[in-house]
């Protein structure tokens, strides 16, 4: 499928869910540990699937017991899925939704930053398998994206400032508003009603506007193969980090810290590849730097950069020996690099992770 999907943003909607879901013979829903309290009621006897949380249920294995308890719930081409969650469960749910029946309906219904701004959006759907990030996936567009604003309130702060990353990420290939607006967003310290009323606006505002540019991207370009690829930016370097992170159990790394860390490698290889003056180079970098800081993500990683270009190898965009890469010169002027070498991606990394 890829018409675009209907779209809502409203506080409070996820109180109200089952009757917001489009008309379907039968329901499956599918959710993990952490979000099934937050949901109403009026789901009656739907079936459900309820995953453990976390990066370690996008599997292959995981992905095997959906499939399966689709089968045995029934569920035709005239149903339809839906995945209330974070990443992990949007993307599980629309591969799962795209295999089943060769193909049904699938609803997503992101509950994290990180979904709302990104993962559920443009019909992406993916597990990992072996040491790669989102290697086996296809493209099946939701028939509803529906957002709820206030579901950001039971995320633990960690999980919300790893959210603030894709926006930043969104913020810095449109430039202008957003990228002024995502810039001046700051964390929720203060926990009266009048700051909390402020701050929940701004972020509203942020993630409509990363929103608007996500789907304006996939409408030109539905199968990443244009310019949607400019979303990439900060991923191919932050999605070794996360396989990295992902192969040590005690080693955890949230998807959006990884992509900031992404974010300052595109950053230093836009200097490499195009050179400026020092003043203008340091600009972008320096300003991601303290934007990450100030959200408490990391900046650094003890990760060997040679270890990193070696996980790069796994990723879906390389061209035999080199590797195409989004880099990042100023807020508004990102660009597709192709056939990058791997000494300058290992350049970029030293330079970033010394710093």
């Amino acid at each position: 499928m890829t018409s675009t999907p209907s779209l809502t943003l409203r506080a409070g909607l996820l109180a109200d869910l089952p009757a917001l879901l489009p008309a379907a013979a039968a329901t499956f829903l599918l959710t993990d540990r952490h979000v099934e309290p937050l949901l109403g009621q009026g789901w009656g006897e739907i079936p459900r699937l309820v995953l453990v949380p976390g990066e370690s249920s996008k599997s292959w294995a995981q992905l095997g017991d959906i499939l399966r308890a689709l089968d045995l719930a029934g569920l035709n081409r005239d149903g339809q899925l839906v995945a209330v969650g974070g990443g992990v469960v949007t993307d599980l749910g629309g591969l799962a939704a795209s295999l089943h029946r060769r193909g049904i309906p699938w609803v997503a219904v992101p509950t994290s930053l990180v979904g709302q701004v990104d993962a559920a959006i443009g019909g992406k759907t993916a597990v990992n398998l072996g040491s790669g990030k989102n290697t086996i996936g296809t493209f099946h567009q939701p028939t509803n994206v529906l957002v709820d604003p206030q579901a950001l309130r039971t995320l633990a702060p960690r999980h919300v400032h790893a959210g603030y990353a894709e926006m930043l990420k969104t913020a810095l290939i449109a430039g202008d508003s957003l990228w002024q607006s995502v810039r001046a967003l700051q964390a929720c310290t203060d926990e009266s009603d009048s700051n909390r009323e402020v701050y929940e606006a701004a972020l509203c505002s942020c993630v409509e506007g990363c929103l608007e540019v996500k789907q304006a991207l996939v409408d030109r370009d539905p199968f990443d193969r244009g310019p949607r690829r400019l979303l990439n930016l900060g991923h191919t370097f932050g999605h070794a980090f996360e396989s990295l992170a992902l192969q040590r159990s005690d080693d955890e790394l949230l998807h959006g810290e990884a992509v900031g860390l992404g974010l300052l490698c595109a950053a230093r290889l836009g200097s490499l590849l195009r050179p400026r003056e020092l003043s203008d180079q340091e600009s972008l970098e320096d300003i991601l730097r303290e934007r990450l800081a100030s959200w408490h993500l990391p900046l650094t990683s003890m990760e060997v950069p040679e270890d990193i270009v070696r996980a790069m190898r796994s990723d879906k965009k390389r061209q035999g020996d080199t590797h195409t890469v989004v880099i990042a010169r100023s807020a508004g002027e990102v660009s597709i690099e192709e056939k990058v070498p791997e000494e300058l991606l290992e350049q970029a990394l030293t330079a970033v992770l010394s710093t």
